[in-house]
């Protein structure tokens, strides 16, 4: 069913993509939207953690999306603005005690493509600026009333990497668009790493859970693998 279906999206990419190529550059519609499900999914993977971990008391909470605009200026070559934002978190809540933990990240984008078949398939090279934050709260309960605390910490990353994918229209010049694409992306941290801000806060030494961070920042909230499925309108 699987491979019926991959057969089914390349012959609608190929269809599209003719009449496409038979668009005078001049007439062609050279501006695409599209709104990018991509991280949508994986804030709602995130929120879904908490059916795994309900018998802990703890809830969880995720939330993503992306933006980009597009716009045509060679019959092969387009540039694109996008913006992309993915949070989540975790929070645990018993006996008057209350801990949670937020995690988020938004990054600004430029991407130029490259559509060497003057139609669906392209090449998307990207530089772009991340920013990925962590929050950390809790309440605690005493004799005279409840004690609250909250510490935030943040890095800034610059962003790159490459991916490949389909904008198949479904209108002879523009119309509804659906970009499947696949690809990878990496962050370079600059200043201190989330751990040793997160110690200059509380005055403890905890940048062992830079490790963990690393991993959460390279796969998930900055870099790593990237699956879009965009939806949007070309004209």
């Amino acid at each position: 069913m699987a491979k019926k279906g991959l057969i089914v999206l390349v012959l609608l990419a190929f269809a599209a993509g003719g009449i496409f190529a038979q668009t005078d550059f001049a007439a062609m519609a050279k501006n695409t939207v599209t709104v990018d499900l991509g991280p949508t999914i994986i804030g709602a993977g995130i929120k879904g953690l908490g059916k795994m971990i309900d018998d802990t008391g703890a809830s969880t909470s995720g939330f993503g999306i992306g933006v980009q605009y597009e716009r045509q200026l060679l019959q092969r070559v387009t540039v694109a603005g996008r913006f992309a934002y993915l949070g989540g978190g975790i929070g645990i809540s018993e006996e008057g005690y209350s801990y949670e933990m937020k995690l988020s990240s938004f990054s600004i984008e430029g991407h130029g493509r490259y559509y060497p078949l003057r139609g669906t398939f392209f090449l998307d090279g990207m530089l772009g600026f991340a920013n990925m934050t962590l929050n950390l709260s809790g309440k605690v309960p005493v004799e005279s009333g409840n004690i609250s605390a909250s510490v935030k910490a943040s890095r800034g990353f610059f962003k790159l990497g490459a991916k490949l994918g389909w904008r198949i229209c479904f209108g002879k010049n523009g119309g509804v668009t659906f970009e499947p694409s696949l690809g990878y992306y990496g962050g370079l941290g600059f200043g201190d790493t989330i751990g040793k801000k997160l110690s200059k806060a509380i005055g403890e030494d905890v940048t062992d859970f830079d490790d963990a961070f690393n991993i959460i920042q390279n796969i998930i909230f900055v870099g790593g693998p990237r699956v879009s499925l965009a939806l949007g309108y070309r004209f």
